[in-house]
Order: C-alpha cells, then sequence, then structure tokens
C-alpha cells in the first residue's frame, strides 16, 4: 500500500505538464474535430450546444459537399441515391434487430447449440447484406464524380478515421448516409 502510494506521488508531477499541455495548447492541432468545428463556426465547447442528429447529419452532408466543390447535378444525383437507399436501410435494421432479439431470448432459453449457430448465421448473413448496400452506395456516389474529386474523399476518409476511429458497427468511410 505505501509503494502504491508513493508512485502516484511520483507520478503526479508529470501529469501536471500533460493537463496544462491539454488545456492551453492550440485546441484545433491537438483536437482536428474542433479545428474543423471552429472552421464551420460552430461552438469550441462541443458540449455548449448538443445538436440532434439530423441536423449534424445535415452539416456533415454540406461540409461533405463544399469540400468535394460538387455541381448542383452532382448533389442532386448523391441525394436521390440516398434517399433510394433509406428505405432499404431502415427495412434492413428493423430485420436485424428482429433477429438479434431472437438471438438474446435463444441464449437464455435452453435453445440447442445447432439453434444457435442457425441463428448466428442469420445474423451474419444480414450483417453482410448490410455491408454490402453501403458499399453499392458509395460506388453510385462515386461513379459520380471526378477523379479530383475522389482523390479529394479519400484524403476525406483517412482525416475522418485519425479522428475518430472506426465508425460504430463497423462502418468506414466519411460518406453521411
Amino acid at each position: 500500500m505505501k509503494f502504491r502510494s508513493i508512485y502516484l506521488l511520483a507520478a503526479l508531477p508529470l501529469c501536471i505538464p500533460v493537463y496544462s499541455t491539454l488545456t492551453h495548447a492550440d485546441a484545433g492541432s491537438l483536437f482536428p474535430s474542433y479545428a474543423l468545428a471552429q472552421a464551420a463556426g460552430e461552438p469550441a465547447n462541443p458540449n455548449s450546444e448538443v445538436p440532434n442528429k439530423e441536423e449534424f447529419k445535415q452539416r456533415r452532408q454540406e461540409q461533405f459537399r463544399q469540400a468535394l466543390n460538387l455541381t448542383p447535378e452532382q448533389v442532386t444525383k448523391i441525394d436521390q441515391i440516398r434517399e433510394q437507399g433509406k428505405q432499404a436501410r431502415q427495412t434492413q435494421r428493423e430485420a436485424y434487430r428482429a433477429a438479434k432479439e431472437k438471438m438474446q431470448t435463444l441464449m437464455a432459453s435452453d435453445a440447442g447449440d445447432d439453434e444457435l449457430r442457425s441463428q448466428h448465421r442469420v445474423l451474419q448473413d444480414l450483417r453482410q447484406k448490410m455491408g454490402e448496400a453501403r458499399f453499392e452506395n458509395k460506388l453510385k456516389i462515386r461513379s459520380i464524380l471526378t477523379p479530383e474529386q475522389r482523390t479529394k474523399m479519400v484524403e476525406l476518409q483517412k482525416q475522418h478515421k485519425g479522428r475518430w476511429g472506426h465508425r460504430q458497427h463497423g462502418q468506414d468511410g466519411p460518406l453521411p448516409e
């Protein structure tokens, strides 16, 4: 017990410079998301004004459009692609949620291993179909872009992953859907 408190006291002076660097340094250089927020005219403190999900998606789509310098025709086509996939994604998500609930029910019951494996395969198939649908939408959007815009899109994807890592549920890429 003595050694732990000694180690903690010895480590404390090392933590203070790190904390002061994080609180007083240029937030944009340490946290790229703050730099993006400030460039978009958003408050530096993300907790000061919490936007709802739709506002966030719209703002992200607008940033995407501006960064790629999309023409009005490209914007219209991309919006059509996204709208076409929206209903299909909703149906797929509902089917996945139902299958996942069934799996949880089976796990809690005295179901056999074969039944659990079968339900697991159903979940895997649904996940794969959802991933394929996302990829197909990305391909459709990619076909609308110029080679320069495609290059810029790849740069945006790298920046996006650098800030946030992988998105939830294994989705990657900055394209808002």
